[in-house]
């Protein structure tokens, strides 16, 4: 029920600032105020909820934040694994290849080392068939001289040959002769035979030399071939883990970019709660407002009966009847309009802009935009009203459609330059008052203010946009 006072209360008050009302609008006025109050009320509860909700998302985002942690833990892990693994296949792939280079070489020594055994192959063919022309020569000499000595009686004709010398000294020279013709046939046979030997080693020779390195070149080429496997092998696992790799990595990227999609979302629940928390803070204190009000307007309406009662018009008045608010800012340079898609210039993401900025550098005055009643003020430090830095909450009630029709509206002015705020809380302000200078302060890009217009309480809900009500 106070809550419910005070929401009359404040209510009315503003009415007393806006204009001065004859005894039965007052009264109407204080009706409505009071079913403004009930509203006020479901308004704070629908806000206690919220909250309760609010709190419940950001513990449901916080333990997929640690679950999508653990999961670019793993994967960190399993990537570096990965790594370790690839660095291996790369090491043994290098130390394969090189094994490949160093059988290539021997390959190619061994099949040069074959070239050369074949042309020594070609050059012993041409000696052996010198040397078979040399042996045939020899055979048909040997043959001829063994038919000669059949013929004659063999070793008998060379004694008779010798004893039949008709002198000492032809005996000698005859002896001589027949000696040297027995050496020479000796000599032909022994070289017959050697050369005969010879013929038969080096055909040994260069055939076994040629058998070892065909032998050779068919080891090298199968170790040859058996490497090339390996290396095939070993270039298929190196793909696999490539490919597992780039798996990894793709399944570490969408859970990075999940990770900040959940910040972003903890975030905006964060600055959910935080506003859920304002806007509790803000209701108990236009509740508090509306119940001064109350009494501001039950005094006007004691006034005005007592004006009635001397004869003089209650229709005469000041204040803010008019239709339009007044431009809040000494400079009318509007640098970002209200857009609930704008792109936030400092965060990046699209954020819905509830108000208008409007801009200028040096020294700008800022103005109440109407008649009403300081609801709060804020600073850029003291935990509330997150972003807006400096700011100042009023909250009025008039007849902003211009149709006879007065409701509570509420009007924000942030980032105000730190420590000229010229207003407190509880404080009736009037249409063009100053009430603070133009700043840097909360979260922007540069000296602006930024305006908001609610029908009804502050609430993200509730705003309009202010070009469609300033002049």
């Amino acid at each position: 029920m106070k809550k419910i006072l005070a929401y009359i209360f404040i209510s009315v008050l503003m009415v007393n600032m806006v204009v001065p009302l004859s005894q039965p609008v007052v009264a109407q006025s204080i009706n409505e105020l009071k079913q403004e109050l009930e509203e006020l009320e479901k308004e704070r509860q629908n806000i206690n909820s919220n909250a309760s909700d609010a709190e419940e998302k950001i513990k449901e985002n916080e333990a997929r934040q640690r679950q999508v942690k653990a999961k670019i833990a793993e994967l960190d892990e399993d990537l570096a694994v990965t790594a370790d693994q690839l660095e291996t296949k790369q090491n043994e792939i290098r130390v394969t290849e090189n094994e490949i280079t160093t059988i290539q070489n021997n390959i190619t020594t061994t099949e040069n080392d074959i070239t050369e055994t074949e042309a020594e192959i070609v050059q012993l063919n041409e000696e052996i068939e010198d040397l078979m022309e040399r042996i045939d020569e020899r055979q048909e000499l040997i043959s001829s001289r063994l038919r000669s000595m059949q013929r004659t009686g063999g070793n008998a004709s060379y004694l008779e040959l010798v004893f039949s010398a008709q002198s000492f000294s032809d005996f000698i020279s005859r002896l001589t002769a027949v000696s040297k013709i027995l050496d020479s046939d000796k000599n032909i046979m022994e070289t017959q035979k050697q050369d005969k030997l010879d013929l038969e080693s080096k055909r040994v020779e260069v055939e076994k030399k040629k058998a070892d390195l065909e032998t050779k070149r068919a080891e090298l080429t199968a170790a040859k071939e058996e490497l090339e496997t390996k290396k095939a092998t070993l270039v298929a696992q190196r793909q696999d883990l490539t490919e597992l790799q780039e798996r990894l990595n793709i399944q570490r990227a969408n859970q990075s970019d999940l990770m900040v999609q959940l910040e972003e979302e903890h975030a905006e629940l964060e600055e959910y709660k935080v506003t859920l928390a304002d806007q509790q803070e803000i209701k108990r204190k236009e509740a508090a407002a509306i119940k001064q009000a109350i009494k501001n307007a039950e005094a006007e309406k004691n006034e005005e009966q007592l004006s009635q009662d001397s004869g003089n018009s209650a229709n005469a008045g000041s204040g803010s009847s008019g239709t339009v608010l007044f431009w809040p800012a000494s400079t009318r340079r509007v640098t970002s309009p209200f857009n609930p898609y704008r792109v936030h210039p400092v965060t990046g993401v699209v954020r819905p802009h509830r108000g208008m900025d409007i801009a200028a550098p040096g020294t700008q005055q800022i103005y109440a935009a109407a008649d009403g009643v300081v609801v709060d003020t804020y600073t850029e430090y003291d935990g509330r009203m997150n972003g807006y830095g400096d700011a100042i909450l009023l909250t009025h009630y008039i007849d902003l459609n211009g149709d006879g029709t007065k409701e509570q509206v509420s009007t924000l002015y942030a980032h105000l330059r730190s420590g000229t705020t010229r207003v407190s809380p509880g404080q009736s302000v009037s249409k063009g008052q100053q009430i603070a200078l133009m700043g840097n302060t909360g979260v922007g890009t540069g000296q602006h203010l930024h305006f908001e217009v609610h029908f009804g309480g502050w609430a993200h809900a509730n705003a309009v946009n202010p070009a469609n009500y300033l002049y």
